[in-house]
């Protein structure tokens, strides 16, 4: 039987990888693992905070898009917008469609071509969600004004290790975390969101991987695998 665990999982981690012999990854490791939790925790967090209006932290984004565009866009536009899979786009966009939050047209010029258009009702809403999200979330991290901006220009420094920053986009550390667009790929999590109601969603890394109700990511359950050694 595992031990009774009541250690940090990730601080227990850190400390094992130093033990086997791997000390010079281990602050990466941590660092990895220390993020991907955080990314749950502020998902499931946006997610119980919208769930009173009906949406998930992936559909508000799609309608902020078009909150802020006077037009209608295509759906390959809300794709890079969102740095997602035009399928994963086309799976929010159909339940925003069923809420009455969006509307689809035809491009005028291409046939082809679908656009989305928010209306009336999803303007009062993304305006509602705003609201409960700024209040709730976003002014609420845990960290100082500074502390905030130190912590944005870090993650654009990773971002644009990794090839994820526009050659245009200035490293200020602010325009980085815009909403729309400041995360890496995140299209496994959105056709998760994509294919099921806000209602029955589990913690996101659950759902991610598949995994039972237990709310933990792989990451995180090979982490406890290593740390809990058989009695």
């Amino acid at each position: 039987m595992p031990k009774p665990w009541h250690r940090d999982p990730i601080r227990a981690a850190y400390d094992l990888w130093v033990d086997q012999g791997w000390a010079v990854t281990a602050d990466g490791m941590t660092a990895v693992t220390s993020l991907l939790r955080v990314h749950q925790l502020l998902t499931q967090r946006a997610d119980r905070i919208l769930a009173p209006v009906g949406l998930t932290f992936a559909r508000y984004e799609v309608l902020v898009v078009l909150y802020f565009n006077e037009d209608a866009v295509s759906l390959s536009y809300l794709a890079r917008a969102l740095q997602l899979r035009q399928a994963s786009v086309t799976g929010l966009v159909d339940k925003l469609e069923r809420q009455g939050l969006l509307t689809r047209e035809a491009h005028r010029g291409d046939r082809r071509v679908t656009l989305a258009r928010i209306t009336d009702a999803g303007r009062e809403r993304i305006r509602d969600a705003i609201e409960r999200l700024s209040g709730g979330l976003y002014a609420r991290l845990g960290l100082g004004p500074e502390q905030t901006r130190q912590l944005v220009g870090l993650l654009a420094t990773i971002r644009d290790a990794w090839g994820d920053l526009p050659a245009d986009v200035e490293d200020d550390g602010i325009d980085a975390g815009a909403d729309a667009a400041g995360r890496d790929d995140q299209a496994s999590r959105d056709d998760q969101a994509g294919s099921h109601d806000q209602a029955g969603r589990d913690d996101q890394a659950a759902a991610d991987a598949g995994a039972s109700g237990n709310g933990e990511s792989d990451a995180a359950r090979a982490l406890l695998y290593v740390a809990q050694p058989s009695a």
